[in-house]
């Protein structure tokens, strides 16, 4: 018998389609769940390193400060779980769509929601690992290469490539090689966040032949806001850090701008995984006798 699901792809332009008509359907739900959370992390983020001096390790560090491991739980554990709240709440809002879900139940902490907050950990330490190795041989070889290619030539001892050169292709080639993986392993969070019976190796079968179109996809959803995020770092450069008018505004928009981020790239999951599912119903490794794992 043969597999016909390897037909099937990832159709790019309608997904995409998809996901803007929902966002902008769904609008007054978007920003009614992103509300609390966004005003909430502003405000405890200001008050943690303006008031309390914790240490955030993505600003510039003064001399003789360090990040300690306790500041970073601190800062960034708040976000883990209302970003988990969040996530859950707005795939259900796309694939459960006879549910009534309001502001409160979607930021009220159950079973669920620890369930998909442990496998988004879990997913990510795999991604990190399974990179690893790759990105080790490869930055291993490109700086053989490149000295054994700067060798022959007499008295000039440079190699052809600098190290900053490599560091960036490595670090390209590794992101790219991390996203594919990471995307294929958070097909298992929609079915997390809706309580299907999927584990985590049936999730990732369910999106084989689909890799580069997932990356598209996701990429495609956020681009715009990505770009507003850059504008913004750009145009918040020069302003003073410490005065808390100005923390509050920069948060508040950063945080307005990394929801809006987190609910196009869920978004984009959620349409993916909903026509991924199409592909079982005629797939003969999912009609014999169960899932194929």
């Amino acid at each position: 018998m043969s597999d016909t699901s390897d037909e099937f792809k990832l159709p790019v332009k309608a997904a995409l389609r998809d996901i803007y008509r929902f966002l902008w359907t769904a609008r007054r739900d978007l920003v009614l769940m992103a509300a609390i959370p966004v005003v909430a992390l502003t405000l405890y983020r200001v008050v943690a390193i303006d008031i309390f001096g914790v240490s955030d390790p993505a600003l510039p560090q003064a001399a003789g400060e360090k990040t300690t491991l306790w500041d970073v739980i601190v800062l960034y554990l708040p976000s883990l779980l209302l970003y988990t709240m969040f996530a859950v709440a707005w795939h259900r809002r796309y694939l459960v769509r006879g549910e009534a879900s309001t502001v409160w139940s979607a930021l009220r902490w159950d079973m669920r929601k620890t369930k998909f907050m442990l496998r988004s950990v879990l997913i990510t330490a795999i991604g990190g690992a399974v990179i690893a190795v790759p990105v080790v041989i490869l930055t291993i070889f490109a700086v053989v290469i490149n000295f054994a290619a700067a060798a022959p030539a007499a008295g000039d001892v440079s190699p052809p490539a600098s190290v900053e050169t490599l560091s960036s292709a490595v670090g390209i080639a590794a992101l790219i090689l991390f996203m594919l993986v990471y995307l294929r392993l958070t097909l298992w969070l929609p079915a997390t966040a809706t309580d299907s019976p999927f584990s985590m190796l049936e999730s990732f079968r369910l999106g084989r032949d689909n890799s580069w179109r997932l990356l598209i996809i996701t990429c495609g959803s956020e681009i715009g806001i990505w770009v507003l995020m850059a504008g913004l770092q750009i145009a918040t450069a020069s302003l003073p850090h410490g005065s808390l008018t100005v923390d509050l505004l920069v948060g508040l928009a950063q945080n307005t701008l990394a929801y809006a981020a987190l609910a196009a790239g869920i978004t984009a999951l959620s349409v993916c995984y909903d026509r991924l599912l199409a592909r079982i119903a005629s797939d003969p490794l999912y009609n014999q006798g169960g899932m194929p794992y």
